[in-house]
């Protein structure tokens, strides 16, 4: 009987010292309590002996784990932001004075299991209250019409730095890995004016945009005309150069030969004259000369003289 007694005694003080190894799986950490007080070092993956059971607790945390918040109107249902029974509570005012609504997935991750696990409030409500914050300054900065379309990015970026300000100063113990913004939209009521206002946006622009690529065009047109028009007047330019110069070298030419020899230039240049003008004429008379000249030949009469004509 004693030794049954002896027995179980080893073998419930085996199993209570054998109660105080912990394993710690590859993706977590281990946080332990001692009588109640945190102790300072972090168990990593693998075996660890610890104090048995009821002095040591271990809490095992996934710190490499991506961890989602979802907040806002998910476009189907109208859950506030904290779910607050105000349903105005989810509008949030833009900087030039609009009110939109918004759908948030914050993703973060541990940083500080210790702190995460004995913060002073809910991770998850802290981490809500301050993406609503963030959400409200970064809207309040920019106009309804970026935060609608391209500066969506921009105002994801400003709230994660934001949110993690915040977590920082609370001691939240986690790292923001990203904020995604989802739906964004005008509140229900006003869903139309602002649909009316986007077309009416997007006419404007499409009205410049083919204002712009008329003027465009027509400044193309004028330009190429211009240059036709210029290079047409610069060939008539030089046309006429080197046509005064060709004049002018013939005049030189015609002074020199005339300087040398008069009388063959006054001949030569009679010559030419005729050759030039006797085309042109209906009649030619030919006389003697000192002979009288019937003038009336040349009024389509018929004189004395037509019988010496020579056509």
């Amino acid at each position: 009987m004693r030794r049954r007694v002896l027995g179980s005694i080893v073998v419930a003080l085996s199993a209570f010292a054998v109660s105080g190894v912990r394993v710690i799986r590859q993706d977590e950490v281990g946080v332990v309590r001692r009588f109640g007080a945190v102790r300072p070092e972090l168990w990593g993956p693998g075996l660890h002996w610890g104090l048995p059971w009821g002095m040591d607790r271990v809490d095992r945390l996934q710190p490499g784990k991506t961890r989602s918040l979802t907040i806002g109107d998910d476009g189907q249902t109208a859950a506030p932001l904290s779910r607050r029974p105000d349903p105005e509570a989810d509008d949030v005012l833009t900087g030039d004075l609009n009110l939109v609504t918004a759908q948030v997935t914050l993703q973060y991750r541990v940083s500080d299991p210790t702190r995460f696990l004995f913060a002073s409030t809910s991770i998850e409500d802290a981490l809500s209250r301050a993406t609503e914050a963030a959400l409200t300054r970064a809207v309040a900065s920019r106009r309804v019409d970026d935060v609608l379309t391209t500066g969506r990015a921009e105002v994801a970026d400003a709230m994660a730095a934001l949110i993690q300000s915040t977590a920082d100063r609370q001691g939240l113990g986690v790292s923001i890995r990203a904020v995604r913004l989802g739906r964004v939209a005008p509140p229900v009521p006003v869903a139309d004016a602002f649909a009316d206002a986007a077309r009416a946006r997007s006419d404007r622009r499409q009205a410049v945009s083919e204002a712009e690529a008329y003027r465009d065009r027509t400044l193309a047109d004028a330009r190429g005309r211009s240059r036709e028009i210029a290079d047409a007047a610069s060939a008539a330019h030089d046309r006429a150069v080197q046509l005064a110069r060709g004049e002018a070298d013939r005049f030189s030419s015609v002074l020199t030969e005339a300087a040398r020899s008069p009388d063959a230039s006054r001949r030569r240049l009679y010559l030419e004259a005729i050759a030039e003008l006797l085309p042109r004429v209906d009649r030619t008379v030919v006389v003697d000369p000192g002979e009288a000249v019937d003038l009336g030949l040349f009024a389509g009469g018929r004189g004395p003289a037509e019988s010496n004509a020579k056509p």
